[in-house]
Order: C-alpha cells, then structure tokens, then sequence
C-alpha cells in the first residue's frame, strides 16, 4: 500500500490549527487562573505564549487573505502584524522586570 503524503500547505494548516488549539488552551487557563500568576514571570512566559501562538493562528489565514486584496489592504496588514509583535515584546519585557512601561 502506497504511503500518504503530505503537502506543504496541508502541514502548514495543520501546525496552524494546533497553534489556534494551544492558544485557547492557553488563553482559557489564563483567564480562569490568571490571578495566581499575575505579577509573576511565569505568568508573563505563559502570557506570551499564549498570544504568539494564537499570533500564528490568525497571521497565517489573515496573510492569505490580504494576498488577494490590494496592495493597501497588505501594507496595513503587515503594519497591524508589527505593532502586534511589538506589544507582545514589549509585554513580555515589562512582565519580567527587563523593562518598566509607565512607571514614575
């Protein structure tokens, strides 16, 4: 019997759809114990986690989407892509201590 093989593309959906599973997992878990981890590190590593990979759950489909669209739908997706990263590094290097946003 002859192996089934893979595509590229069914790969990527499928690492897409577990990064969309994880991420609620993640998400879920935050939102019913967030209190017991806020402040901490480990808090801010399952935080960011949990967004980079529901980042990847809807970047992926998004970025499909934006290709068929006009050029300004595209740039205005990689823009909203930037700054989404940006807040997650920035969120991360606030929640360890790296960094202090707004503090006085």
């Amino acid at each position: 019997m002859a192996k089934r093989q893979r595509t590229e593309g069914q790969a990527r959906r499928s690492f897409v759809k577990l990064c969309a599973f994880f991420g609620l997992i993640i998400a879920a878990f935050l939102f019913v114990f967030g209190g017991l981890f806020s402040g901490s590190t480990a808090g801010s590593i399952l935080e960011i986690i949990g967004k980079l990979a529901l980042l990847v759950a809807v970047a992926f489909p998004a970025y499909e989407y934006s290709r068929g669209m006009k050029k300004v739908w595209r740039i205005i997706f990689w823009i909203a892509l930037a700054i989404y990263i940006l807040g997650c590094v920035l969120g991360l290097l606030s929640g360890i201590g790296v960094i202090n946003i707004g503090a006085k």
